[in-house]
Protein backbone atom coordinates (compact mmCIF):
# COMPACT_ATOMS: atom_id res chain seq x y z
CA UNK A 1 0.00 0.00 0.00
CA UNK A 2 1.11 3.61 -1.01
CA UNK A 3 -0.29 6.16 0.79
CA UNK A 4 0.50 8.67 -2.48
CA UNK A 5 -1.69 5.60 -4.65
CA UNK A 6 -4.99 6.31 -3.98
CA UNK A 7 -8.17 4.75 -6.00
CA UNK A 8 -9.78 8.13 -5.13
CA UNK A 9 -8.26 11.24 -6.17
CA UNK A 10 -9.32 13.88 -3.57
CA UNK A 11 -9.27 17.46 -3.38
CA UNK A 12 -11.75 20.16 -1.58
CA UNK A 13 -15.02 19.97 -3.45
CA UNK A 14 -18.81 21.37 -3.28
CA UNK A 15 -21.46 19.46 -2.12
CA UNK A 16 -22.71 18.77 -5.77
CA UNK A 17 -19.23 17.46 -6.52
CA UNK A 18 -18.87 15.43 -3.47
CA UNK A 19 -23.06 13.91 -4.94
CA UNK A 20 -20.98 13.12 -8.54
CA UNK A 21 -18.53 11.53 -6.85
CA UNK A 22 -20.82 9.53 -4.50
CA UNK A 23 -22.36 8.12 -7.90
CA UNK A 24 -19.01 7.04 -9.37
CA UNK A 25 -18.20 5.20 -5.36
CA UNK A 26 -21.26 3.44 -5.85
CA UNK A 27 -20.34 2.41 -9.61
CA UNK A 28 -16.76 1.52 -9.06
CA UNK A 29 -17.37 -0.38 -5.90
CA UNK A 30 -20.98 -2.06 -5.93
CA UNK A 31 -20.32 -4.23 -3.00
CA UNK A 32 -19.93 -1.80 -0.52
CA UNK A 33 -23.42 -0.43 -0.96
CA UNK A 34 -25.06 -4.28 -1.44
CA UNK A 35 -23.50 -7.07 -0.13
CA UNK A 36 -21.54 -5.10 2.92
CA UNK A 37 -24.46 -2.47 3.31
CA UNK A 38 -26.98 -4.46 3.71
CA UNK A 39 -25.12 -7.17 5.91
CA UNK A 40 -25.13 -4.63 8.63
CA UNK A 41 -29.03 -3.59 7.38
CA UNK A 42 -30.38 -6.94 7.32
CA UNK A 43 -30.85 -7.45 11.29
CA UNK A 44 -32.22 -4.56 11.44
CA UNK A 45 -34.80 -4.73 8.60
CA UNK A 46 -35.86 -7.94 10.57
CA UNK A 47 -36.34 -6.37 13.75
CA UNK A 48 -38.59 -3.22 12.15
CA UNK A 49 -40.73 -5.96 10.34
CA UNK A 50 -41.30 -7.79 13.98
CA UNK A 51 -42.02 -4.41 15.17
CA UNK A 52 -44.06 -2.78 12.67
CA UNK A 53 -45.85 -5.64 10.30
CA UNK A 54 -48.74 -5.97 12.65
CA UNK A 55 -49.90 -1.77 11.02
CA UNK A 56 -49.93 -3.08 7.50
CA UNK A 57 -51.58 -6.31 8.44
CA UNK A 58 -54.23 -4.83 10.29
CA UNK A 59 -54.94 -2.05 7.49
CA UNK A 60 -54.85 -5.09 4.95
CA UNK A 61 -58.00 -7.10 7.11
CA UNK A 62 -59.90 -3.92 7.05
CA UNK A 63 -62.76 -4.37 4.42
CA UNK A 64 -62.62 -0.40 3.42
CA UNK A 65 -60.12 1.79 3.94
CA UNK A 66 -61.53 4.07 6.65
CA UNK A 67 -60.07 6.69 9.08
CA UNK A 68 -58.33 3.88 11.29
CA UNK A 69 -56.67 2.81 8.26
CA UNK A 70 -55.47 5.96 7.27
CA UNK A 71 -54.25 6.23 10.99
CA UNK A 72 -52.57 2.80 11.32
CA UNK A 73 -50.12 3.89 7.76
CA UNK A 74 -49.35 7.41 9.08
CA UNK A 75 -48.24 5.74 12.22
CA UNK A 76 -46.27 2.54 10.27
CA UNK A 77 -44.54 5.29 7.78
CA UNK A 78 -43.56 7.60 10.65
CA UNK A 79 -41.82 5.36 12.32
CA UNK A 80 -40.31 3.02 10.01
CA UNK A 81 -38.84 6.52 8.76
CA UNK A 82 -37.53 7.06 12.23
CA UNK A 83 -35.93 3.84 12.41
CA UNK A 84 -33.96 3.57 9.55
CA UNK A 85 -32.79 7.34 10.38
CA UNK A 86 -31.55 5.63 13.27
CA UNK A 87 -30.36 2.76 12.38
CA UNK A 88 -28.63 4.15 8.80
CA UNK A 89 -25.61 4.58 11.21
CA UNK A 90 -24.47 1.49 12.97
CA UNK A 91 -25.73 -0.58 9.79
CA UNK A 92 -23.20 1.31 7.77
CA UNK A 93 -20.26 0.59 9.37
CA UNK A 94 -19.50 -2.18 7.28
CA UNK A 95 -19.90 -0.13 4.27
CA UNK A 96 -17.77 2.88 5.68
CA UNK A 97 -15.19 -0.01 6.58
CA UNK A 98 -15.02 -1.26 3.13
CA UNK A 99 -15.32 2.30 1.12
CA UNK A 100 -11.63 3.20 3.60
CA UNK A 101 -9.63 -0.06 2.43
CA UNK A 102 -11.07 0.18 -1.08
CA UNK A 103 -9.33 3.51 -1.39
CA UNK A 104 -6.02 2.15 -0.87
CA UNK A 105 -6.75 -1.42 -1.43
CA UNK A 106 -7.40 -3.45 -4.89
CA UNK A 107 -10.05 -5.45 -3.64
CA UNK A 108 -10.58 -5.17 0.07
CA UNK A 109 -12.47 -8.40 1.37
CA UNK A 110 -15.69 -8.74 3.37
CA UNK A 111 -14.43 -11.48 5.67
CA UNK A 112 -11.75 -8.83 6.48
CA UNK A 113 -14.47 -6.43 6.99
CA UNK A 114 -16.85 -7.82 9.13
CA UNK A 115 -13.69 -9.18 11.61
CA UNK A 116 -12.50 -5.47 11.89
CA UNK A 117 -15.74 -4.23 12.43
CA UNK A 118 -16.86 -7.12 15.03
CA UNK A 119 -13.64 -5.93 16.91
CA UNK A 120 -15.59 -2.11 17.62
CA UNK A 121 -18.76 -3.36 18.10
CA UNK A 122 -19.36 -2.45 22.01
CA UNK A 123 -17.83 1.58 20.65
CA UNK A 124 -20.73 1.24 18.03
CA UNK A 125 -23.32 -0.10 19.60
CA UNK A 126 -22.90 2.57 22.84
CA UNK A 127 -22.31 5.68 21.19
CA UNK A 128 -24.43 4.94 17.18
CA UNK A 129 -27.12 2.74 18.88
CA UNK A 130 -27.73 3.76 22.92
CA UNK A 131 -26.48 7.76 22.45
CA UNK A 132 -28.37 8.72 19.53
CA UNK A 133 -31.48 6.60 20.47
CA UNK A 134 -31.34 3.75 17.63
CA UNK A 135 -31.47 1.18 20.22
CA UNK A 136 -33.74 2.79 22.69
CA UNK A 137 -36.21 3.87 19.99
CA UNK A 138 -36.20 0.32 19.07
CA UNK A 139 -36.71 -0.55 22.77
CA UNK A 140 -39.94 1.38 22.84
CA UNK A 141 -41.73 0.09 20.09
CA UNK A 142 -41.04 -3.77 21.54
CA UNK A 143 -44.26 -2.13 24.17
CA UNK A 144 -46.16 -0.95 21.31
CA UNK A 145 -47.22 -4.04 19.45
CA UNK A 146 -50.37 -4.75 18.70
CA UNK A 147 -51.53 -1.59 20.36
CA UNK A 148 -53.92 1.21 19.74
CA UNK A 149 -52.47 4.99 18.09
CA UNK A 150 -51.67 7.28 20.58
CA UNK A 151 -51.79 11.05 19.95
CA UNK A 152 -48.24 11.88 21.83
CA UNK A 153 -46.36 8.46 20.89
CA UNK A 154 -47.21 7.45 17.48
CA UNK A 155 -48.07 11.09 16.10
CA UNK A 156 -45.88 13.66 17.82
CA UNK A 157 -42.71 11.68 19.38
CA UNK A 158 -41.13 10.40 15.89
CA UNK A 159 -40.94 13.92 14.69
CA UNK A 160 -39.00 15.04 17.88
CA UNK A 161 -36.63 12.05 17.77
CA UNK A 162 -36.20 13.12 14.56
CA UNK A 163 -35.57 16.40 15.15
CA UNK A 164 -33.33 15.68 17.92
CA UNK A 165 -31.16 13.49 15.70
CA UNK A 166 -31.14 16.21 13.55
CA UNK A 167 -29.57 18.48 15.54
CA UNK A 168 -26.72 15.80 16.97
CA UNK A 169 -25.71 14.54 14.03
CA UNK A 170 -25.87 18.18 12.00
CA UNK A 171 -23.39 18.93 14.56
CA UNK A 172 -21.24 15.81 14.59
CA UNK A 173 -22.03 14.11 11.49
CA UNK A 174 -18.33 12.17 11.18
CA UNK A 175 -18.76 10.50 14.72
CA UNK A 176 -18.86 6.56 12.95
CA UNK A 177 -15.41 7.58 10.57
CA UNK A 178 -13.67 8.57 13.64
CA UNK A 179 -14.90 5.18 15.32
CA UNK A 180 -14.19 2.89 12.49
CA UNK A 181 -11.60 4.49 10.33
CA UNK A 182 -9.49 6.40 12.88
CA UNK A 183 -10.07 3.94 15.98
CA UNK A 184 -10.83 6.68 19.07
CA UNK A 185 -10.99 5.34 21.78
CA UNK A 186 -14.18 6.36 24.01
CA UNK A 187 -12.02 7.28 27.01
CA UNK A 188 -8.18 7.10 28.18
CA UNK A 189 -6.56 7.54 31.42
CA UNK A 190 -3.50 9.14 29.31
CA UNK A 191 -3.37 12.86 28.27
CA UNK A 192 -1.38 11.97 25.41
CA UNK A 193 -4.68 9.88 23.98
CA UNK A 194 -6.82 11.56 21.59
CA UNK A 195 -9.97 10.37 22.83
CA UNK A 196 -13.53 10.57 20.54
CA UNK A 197 -14.85 13.17 22.00
CA UNK A 198 -11.70 15.55 21.74
CA UNK A 199 -11.06 14.49 18.18
CA UNK A 200 -14.98 15.29 17.27
CA UNK A 201 -14.76 18.39 18.87
CA UNK A 202 -11.38 19.12 16.85
CA UNK A 203 -12.91 18.01 13.59
CA UNK A 204 -16.18 19.18 13.44
CA UNK A 205 -16.10 22.79 14.85
CA UNK A 206 -14.04 24.84 12.75
CA UNK A 207 -17.36 23.55 10.10
CA UNK A 208 -19.73 23.62 12.45
CA UNK A 209 -21.97 26.14 10.68
CA UNK A 210 -20.68 24.66 6.87
CA UNK A 211 -21.69 21.10 8.34
CA UNK A 212 -25.14 22.33 9.62
CA UNK A 213 -26.03 23.62 5.71
CA UNK A 214 -25.28 20.90 3.98
CA UNK A 215 -26.76 18.50 6.66
CA UNK A 216 -29.97 19.92 5.75
CA UNK A 217 -29.35 19.56 2.37
CA UNK A 218 -28.67 15.99 2.28
CA UNK A 219 -31.86 15.39 4.62
CA UNK A 220 -33.98 17.58 2.09
CA UNK A 221 -32.38 15.35 -1.18
CA UNK A 222 -32.72 11.94 0.83
CA UNK A 223 -36.11 12.80 1.24
CA UNK A 224 -36.78 13.75 -2.82
CA UNK A 225 -34.69 10.20 -3.51
CA UNK A 226 -37.06 7.96 -1.10
CA UNK A 227 -39.95 9.26 -2.81
CA UNK A 228 -38.63 8.83 -6.28
CA UNK A 229 -37.70 5.00 -5.55
CA UNK A 230 -40.55 4.18 -3.69
CA UNK A 231 -43.46 5.58 -6.58
CA UNK A 232 -40.92 4.06 -9.10
CA UNK A 233 -41.41 0.70 -7.71
CA UNK A 234 -45.00 1.53 -7.75
CA UNK A 235 -45.22 2.55 -11.18
CA UNK A 236 -43.09 -0.54 -12.26
CA UNK A 237 -45.37 -3.16 -10.33
CA UNK A 238 -48.64 -0.36 -12.09
CA UNK A 239 -47.14 -1.05 -15.63
CA UNK A 240 -46.85 -4.94 -15.11
CA UNK A 241 -49.76 -5.57 -13.10
CA UNK A 242 -51.80 -2.77 -13.25
CA UNK A 243 -52.20 -2.36 -9.66
CA UNK A 244 -51.56 0.98 -8.51
CA UNK A 245 -52.45 0.63 -4.57
CA UNK A 246 -50.56 0.68 -1.74
CA UNK A 247 -51.19 -2.49 -0.56
CA UNK A 248 -49.44 -4.92 1.76
CA UNK A 249 -46.63 -5.49 -0.59
CA UNK A 250 -45.73 -1.58 -1.11
CA UNK A 251 -46.23 -1.14 2.73
CA UNK A 252 -44.32 -4.24 3.72
CA UNK A 253 -41.45 -4.35 0.88
CA UNK A 254 -41.38 -1.30 -0.95
CA UNK A 255 -41.51 1.60 1.71
CA UNK A 256 -38.59 -0.01 3.48
CA UNK A 257 -36.52 -0.69 0.38
CA UNK A 258 -36.88 2.41 -0.43
CA UNK A 259 -35.24 4.01 2.51
CA UNK A 260 -32.36 1.66 3.11
CA UNK A 261 -31.69 2.23 -0.81
CA UNK A 262 -31.30 5.88 0.00
CA UNK A 263 -29.93 5.47 3.48
CA UNK A 264 -27.18 3.36 1.99
CA UNK A 265 -26.20 5.91 -0.64
CA UNK A 266 -26.13 8.64 2.47
CA UNK A 267 -23.68 6.38 3.90
CA UNK A 268 -21.39 7.47 0.81
CA UNK A 269 -21.98 11.02 0.84
CA UNK A 270 -21.37 11.28 4.48
CA UNK A 271 -18.02 9.39 3.96
CA UNK A 272 -17.38 11.54 1.25
CA UNK A 273 -17.62 14.54 3.38
CA UNK A 274 -15.65 13.43 5.70
CA UNK A 275 -12.81 13.09 3.71
CA UNK A 276 -13.44 16.38 2.32
CA UNK A 277 -13.51 17.98 6.01
CA UNK A 278 -9.83 16.42 6.66
CA UNK A 279 -8.96 17.93 3.44
CA UNK A 280 -10.20 21.03 4.25
CA UNK A 281 -8.78 21.33 7.67
CA UNK A 282 -5.29 19.29 8.03
CA UNK A 283 -4.18 19.00 4.29
CA UNK A 284 -4.25 15.49 3.61
CA UNK A 285 -2.62 15.45 0.11
CA UNK A 286 0.45 17.18 1.50
CA UNK A 287 0.73 14.80 5.02
CA UNK A 288 0.20 11.66 2.56
CA UNK A 289 2.90 12.68 0.68
CA UNK A 290 5.89 13.11 2.71
CA UNK A 291 4.26 9.79 4.76
CA UNK A 292 4.56 8.04 1.53
CA UNK A 293 8.08 8.87 0.79
CA UNK A 294 8.97 8.28 4.40
CA UNK A 295 7.73 4.95 4.23
CA UNK A 296 9.66 4.74 0.82
CA UNK A 297 12.97 5.73 1.85
CA UNK A 298 12.85 4.52 5.68
CA UNK A 299 10.83 1.68 5.70
CA UNK A 300 7.59 1.29 7.79
CA UNK A 301 9.09 0.48 10.95
CA UNK A 302 10.88 4.23 11.15
CA UNK A 303 7.64 5.70 10.59
CA UNK A 304 5.38 3.81 12.99
CA UNK A 305 8.34 4.56 15.51
CA UNK A 306 7.89 8.35 14.35
CA UNK A 307 4.21 8.35 14.79
CA UNK A 308 4.67 6.80 18.34
CA UNK A 309 7.14 9.27 19.31
CA UNK A 310 4.85 12.18 17.64
CA UNK A 311 2.43 11.19 20.11
CA UNK A 312 3.67 11.54 22.90
CA UNK A 313 5.11 15.22 22.63
CA UNK A 314 2.18 16.45 20.91
CA UNK A 315 -0.70 15.17 22.25
CA UNK A 316 -3.05 17.71 21.27
CA UNK A 317 -2.47 17.26 17.19
CA UNK A 318 -4.96 15.76 15.21
CA UNK A 319 -5.14 12.06 14.59
CA UNK A 320 -4.30 10.18 11.41
CA UNK A 321 -7.42 7.27 10.76
CA UNK A 322 -6.05 3.61 9.67
CA UNK A 323 -6.78 4.42 5.87
CA UNK A 324 -6.80 7.54 5.38
CA UNK A 325 -7.95 9.00 1.44
CA UNK A 326 -5.85 11.84 -0.08
CA UNK A 327 -3.71 12.09 -3.04
CA UNK A 328 -1.91 15.57 -4.47
CA UNK A 329 -4.70 18.17 -6.06
CA UNK A 330 -5.56 17.50 -9.53
CA UNK A 331 -6.94 20.22 -12.48
CA UNK A 332 -8.76 22.65 -10.82
CA UNK A 333 -11.16 22.46 -14.09
CA UNK A 334 -12.29 18.96 -13.56
CA UNK A 335 -13.49 16.85 -11.08
CA UNK A 336 -11.31 13.81 -11.02
CA UNK A 337 -12.54 10.39 -9.14
CA UNK A 338 -10.24 7.73 -9.34
CA UNK A 339 -11.55 4.73 -10.78
CA UNK A 340 -8.60 1.85 -11.35
CA UNK A 341 -9.59 -0.69 -13.79
CA UNK A 342 -9.59 -4.29 -11.87
CA UNK A 343 -7.99 -6.13 -15.27
CA UNK A 344 -5.32 -3.29 -15.67
CA UNK A 345 -1.62 -4.54 -14.90
CA UNK A 346 -0.45 -1.55 -14.28
CA UNK A 347 -3.69 -0.80 -11.89
CA UNK A 348 -1.03 0.05 -8.68
CA UNK A 349 0.67 2.75 -10.97
CA UNK A 350 -1.88 4.62 -12.81
CA UNK A 351 -4.59 6.50 -12.26
CA UNK A 352 -7.09 6.49 -14.11
CA UNK A 353 -9.42 10.37 -14.06
CA UNK A 354 -12.83 10.57 -14.81
CA UNK A 355 -14.57 14.07 -15.69
CA UNK A 356 -17.79 14.20 -14.63
CA UNK A 357 -19.30 17.11 -16.09
CA UNK A 358 -22.63 18.33 -14.47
Amino acid sequence: MQLDRTHIAIRVRSLSEIGDLALLMIRRYPVAVTRAFFAGALPWIVINAVLLSFLPLRIAADEFFTDDSASDLIRYVSWMMVLVVLQTPLAGAFSTYYLGQAVFEQKPTLRHTFAEVWKLRWPLLWVLGVKRLAIPTTLLLIFRIGTDADVFIDFMLPWLIVILAAVVRSNRPFVPEMIVLERCPLRSKSQHVITLSRRSKGLHTPMASELGGRFLTVAGTSFVLVCSVYYSLIWVRGIATSNWSTDLLAMMVFIPLALWTVAAFSVVVRLLGYLDARIRLEGWEVELAIRAEAIRQFGEDAMNAQAASSRRSGPNQPSTPNKPAASPTQAADTEEALLVSDNEPEANETAIEVEVRP
